[in-house]
């Protein structure tokens, strides 16, 4: 396989997990501007959905930078990335009827970006 086929290979790879990392910060946006009714849980246990929300944002997003030849600084972008998302869907649900904006859910969205990152960068490299 030459330089050429290696490169086209290498960027449909690329657009192939940056369309996968925004399809996914499509869903959390879609989720995140819909009224649901959730039946008691037990307290703080929102933040566990946070979580559990941004770790493959986070994952996708250093996966995305790795494919499109980033390879400084990947963690740390990736991390930031994902985390700048959530307080962007923070800010969004504080105008989504029904929906509160929380330091401590955007506390939670980092800590997922921070999970998911050390997952990517343990399982990628």
């Amino acid at each position: 396989m030459d330089k050429v086929e290696r490169k086209d290979i290498s960027l449909g790879l690329a657009v192939f997990f940056w369309l996968l990392t925004v399809g996914y910060m499509g869903l959390i946006y879609y989720l995140s501007s819909q009224h649901i009714h959730i039946p008691r849980m037990p307290r703080n246990f929102d933040k566990v959905i946070h979580v559990c929300a941004y770790i493959p944002l986070a994952y996708l997003f250093y996966l995305s930078l790795k494919k499109s030849g980033i390879n400084r600084y990947t963690f740390v972008l990736a991390v930031i990335c994902a985390s700048i998302y959530g307080l962007t869907d923070e800010i969004h649900q504080f105008i989504v009827p029904g929906r509160d904006a929380s330091v401590g859910d955007f506390l939670a969205d980092a800590l997922g970006a921070l999970l998911g990152s050390i997952a990517a960068r343990i399982t990628l490299t």
